[in-house]
């Protein structure tokens, strides 16, 4: 019933977007855009839950309800499946961020919580297989440290992987740290970890991964969903992204995109904020903003364009306001550059595939591929 309800409310938004837009607006068959984004292809996933993947060389590794799917993007505009497993998964909103070094991948399963962390061999791409399930280990989402020997998860576990088919908690990251868990970790270079938590914190795994040692934090103020630092960790700003969910209205409180001042941190062991950017109004959709929102108008999953440096391009998913494009200036200053708000969607993550093709997952339609010509 639910999956009805949601359905319908997402296509009546898209229907009331099309009779508001301006005579003469020709929304393309995958949404609506700014000048500088064309809509190129769509790729469904399984409904109503296709949310996220992780692309890792020329594969695309894409998590729907009810399989992990093997895509050779090779050419980018067509991605060919390769490979498919059948999974135990949630029916609804799948794991979001499951990451691989391109051997094995980390699928967390939370259907019976806690659910298992399922070790998943993707050596052979047309053969994926479970080759490990760690009971009573998953978390919102599981990231790879080391190239995949060590694991942490969301909420602060630490599973050894140096032998994938026998996995081990080993640990907490967040034992006697200011923060003790969060939504989500990254590793910004080998061993280096940036974490979207309240306080964000950056840890050092690399002599001890069992036992991180703690760099720097920053004082954020709000749940904060999702954490990048562009260059490994070399680049003068951090981008972060805070999480609100099931507000009808965009407004001044919704979760906003984030710079962060990383030039001093060596010195001050802190990181402090200098612009953010948020969606504070609904519209008709031809104006790049969704007339109601279902899961909400916060950022989500967000990435930098290939070749950021110390300012740049940046993608990032806002839900039902879609995929807009951000331009960090010099000074960490942030200004919207363009959007794509696809019909009858909720947009959960992008991929820059090269510097100008995005992948952008979605939680109902699937796999929109969009250019930005900006």
């Amino acid at each position: 019933m639910k999956k009805l309800v949601l359905a319908a409310i997402l296509a009546l938004t898209t229907l009331a977007g099309v009779s508001f837009a301006p005579a003469g607006a020709e929304p393309s068959p995958g949404g609506f855009s700014s000048d500088n984004v064309e809509w190129l292809k769509h790729i469904p996933f399984s409904a109503p839950s296709g949310s996220g993947g992780r692309l890792v060389g020329r594969y695309f590794y894409a998590i729907d309800s009810t399989k992990l799917t093997i895509y050779d993007t090779k050419d980018p505009l067509n991605p060919v499946p390769v490979g498919f497993l059948e999974n135990p998964h949630e029916p609804v909103f799948t794991r979001e961020d499951i990451d691989t070094n391109g051997k094995i991948l980390l699928m967390p399963n939370l259907a019976l919580a806690p659910g298992p962390l399922h070790i998943v061999d993707v050596e052979d791409k047309t053969n994926p297989k479970i080759i490990a399930s760690l009971p009573n280990s998953s978390e919102h989402t599981f990231s790879c440290i080391l190239d995949c020997t060590y694991a942490y998860g969301s909420e602060g576990k630490i599973v050894d992987l140096r032998d994938p088919s026998n996995p081990k908690v080993v640990g907490e990251w967040g034992d006697g740290m200011p923060a003790q868990q969060g939504h989500d970790v990254t590793e910004v270079a080998p061993g280096l970890v940036l974490t979207a938590t309240q306080p964000i914190m950056y840890l050092d795994a690399r002599q001890n991964p069992a036992k991180p040692k703690l760099l720097a934090v920053g004082a954020a103020q709000v749940f904060q969903h999702t954490a990048v630092w562009p260059q490994k960790g070399k680049d003068d700003f951090l981008i972060m992204a805070g999480e609100t969910n099931f507000k009808p209205r965009c407004n001044n409180s919704t979760g906003s995109l984030t710079t962060w001042d990383a030039r001093k941190w060596k010195t001050t062991k802190t990181f402090t904020q200098l612009d953010e950017y948020r969606m504070e109004t609904n519209g008709t959709y031809q104006d790049g903003n969704a007339a109601v929102n279902v899961i909400g108008c916060s950022s989500h999953w967000h990435e930098a364009r290939p070749g950021f440096e110390n300012g740049g391009d940046v993608a990032a998913a806002f839900f039902e306001h879609g995929t807009r494009f951000i331009d960090i200036d010099n000074k960490g200053q942030i200004k919207e550059t363009g959007w794509f708000v696809p019909h009858a969607g909720s947009t959960g993550a992008v991929y820059w595939r090269t510097k100008n093709i995005v992948y952008a997952t979605d939680y109902t339609r699937g796999l929109d591929i969009l250019k930005f010509k900006g």
